[in-house]
């Protein structure tokens, strides 16, 4: 059974992040995409924080780019940051990492949602 953790933080400019902790696999992949439907009522831009998340499965990647697609869609955006290394190595094997959807930091995160231009009063 997988275990998984979800926190969403406010990282202000209408913002947030949903920090992982734990195994996103298919047993836990829906809470990942339910945390992000909440938080995208709210925020303009979401952070997926991946610094703690051990292990990520095709389902979990499914989850990350749906939504990125969706939110996009809806002039809101979705990146990730700060993949641990063996989820960074499978973020890489995929082709994610070269597309500006993953980055090294929270800070790098804000900046690419920011001149995306995610605006926090953007229709809901």
């Amino acid at each position: 059974m997988a275990i998984l953790n979800l926190e969403q933080r406010d990282i202000g400019g209408g913002h947030c992040e949903i920090v992982v902790r734990g195994e996103l696999d298919l047993a836990v992949a829906e809470r990942l995409e339910e945390a992000i439907d909440a938080a995208a009522k709210e925020h303009a831009g979401i952070v997926i924080g991946l610094a703690q998340c051990e292990f990520i499965d095709s389902s979990g990647i499914a989850v990350i780019l749906r939504a990125h697609q969706r939110l996009g869609d809806q002039e809101r955006h979705l990146v990730v940051c700060c993949p641990e290394d063996q989820v960074e190595r499978v973020l890489d094997i995929t082709g994610l990492s070269e597309n500006g959807l993953v980055y090294d930091s929270l800070d790098g995160a804000i900046a690419a949602i920011e001149a995306a231009g995610a605006e926090p009063d953007a229709p809901r």
